[in-house]
């Protein structure tokens, strides 16, 4: 049996993906999380705008971002981390802005009603055009 010395990164996709970016995860920065539950309440406590599935609250005197999906209406896990990544995706694909503000992305619909409480492509694909028809801006 053939040993591979610890030091030796004998991951190829690994590799790989250190030398693409630099970095293997593209996570947003936790400088830009909202971990304050006080501060999140009162972003929450702001007027959304609001599409069939999302509301997006914004303060305008903090800056940050969260994510807001109740297992009450995505009852699957996988669904409820696959809606976060759009989010996440919509939010760091959005136009900088210099102006700082807080905002709390929330799903406001009862995901998968009809297809016994999955995510079907087609609602993936609405939430998706939704993100970007809120034009967020960081």
């Amino acid at each position: 049996m053939r040993v591979v010395p610890r030091d030796v990164n004998a991951s190829l996709f690994k590799q790989q993906q250190s030398n693409e970016n630099g970095r293997a995860s593209k996570s947003l920065p936790r400088s830009t999380r909202l971990s304050d539950s006080a501060l999140i309440r009162t972003v929450l406590a702001q007027k959304p705008k609001t599409t069939k599935y999302i509301a997006c609250h914004i303060f305008n005197k903090y800056d940050g971002f969260a994510l807001t999906v109740p297992k009450k209406l995505a009852k699957r896990a996988v669904d409820r981390n696959r809606i976060k990544r759009l989010m996440r995706e919509a939010y760091r694909q959005a136009p900088v802005i210099e102006a700082t503000q807080a905002m709390v992305l929330r799903l406001r619909k009862k995901i998968g009603d009809k297809t016994k409480n999955k995510l079907r492509e087609a609602e993936r694909l609405e939430i998706r055009k939704e993100l970007i028809s809120l034009r967020l801006s960081k």
